[in-house]
């Protein structure tokens, strides 16, 4: 199967993975925000909050992992810019 150009982007995958995570922590969300909230809270009020909050957090998610893979990118990228380096003075 062949994937289409636009899903190449960084941008774009990381806008997918931050709805995927959204939709998966809305339904915790809710229930938590149904648990915190007083009963006088309207059931419109405690759903939106569940979905903001859902949001929050899965941006707080999205960022951390989005660091976790730059800084592996990173050690990976320096790790062979060395051997590269290493070897020129090999060379000579």
């Amino acid at each position: 199967m062949k994937v289409p150009d636009f899903l190449k982007s960084s941008e774009v995958i990381g806008w997918l993975i931050w709805m995927c995570t959204t939709a998966l922590l809305i339904a915790p969300c809710i229930y938590g925000v149904y648990q915190i909230t007083y009963d006088t809270a309207s059931p419109l009020t405690r759903v939106v909050m569940g979905i903001f909050s859902a949001a929050l957090l899965s941006g707080v998610l999205n960022w951390l992992g989005n660091e976790v893979w730059y800084r592996a990118r990173l050690k990976k990228y320096k790790a062979n810019k060395k051997a590269a380096r290493k070897g020129k003075r090999k060379k000579k």
